[in-house]
């Protein structure tokens, strides 16, 4: 085999070593773009800072088939009650449906709902419950990219920027 035969290889043999949990990808950059518009939208960060955003994440046992993301954390009430004041959530995690958003090429095409997304679940972590009006980043069901907030645009990723 020729040298790069044998990093061809490699490589293909560290893909697939690679748990397929999503705790163990790092997020892309599209996703840390989108925590920074969450961050700049609300003028607050969650959990004393300490937020994963779990990407690829696969949907648990009971969730609707459609559901894209999830915010789960552990209170002084008990896990995910957002009846808790949010300045006592602990572990905070927001994870990313691996259906929805499979690569970071997908959330970059997909960067507005993306964003949305994660100003949503970002905002359940500062103990906002679910917004019955229609175009509420708080709405309890948004499929609609249109959504998004301003701050969705300037915080583009450089990849995901129309052009």
């Amino acid at each position: 085999m020729t040298f790069s035969r044998y990093l061809v290889a490699a490589a293909v043999l560290t893909g697939l070593a690679v748990p397929t949990s999503a705790q163990a990808v790092p997020s892309p950059s599209p996703v840390k773009a989108a925590a920074a518009a969450a961050k700049s939208y609300w003028g607050a960060t969650p959990c004393n800072g300490r937020v994963t955003i779990a990407a690829r994440s696969r949907l648990q046992a009971g969730m609707d088939p459609t559901t894209d993301a999830w915010a789960t954390f552990s209170s002084s009430f008990g896990a995910n009650n957002l009846a808790a004041p949010a300045a006592t959530y602990r572990n905070c995690t927001i994870a990313l449906a691996r259906w929805r958003w499979p690569t970071a090429a997908s959330m970059a095409e997909d960067w507005d709902l993306l964003c949305a997304t994660v100003i949503h679940e970002t905002g359940h972590l500062l103990g906002r419950t679910h917004d019955s009006r229609r175009r509420s980043v708080m709405a309890p069901v948004f499929d609609d990219a249109t959504i998004a907030p301003a701050v969705c645009r300037t915080a583009r990723p450089r990849a995901a920027r129309r052009g």
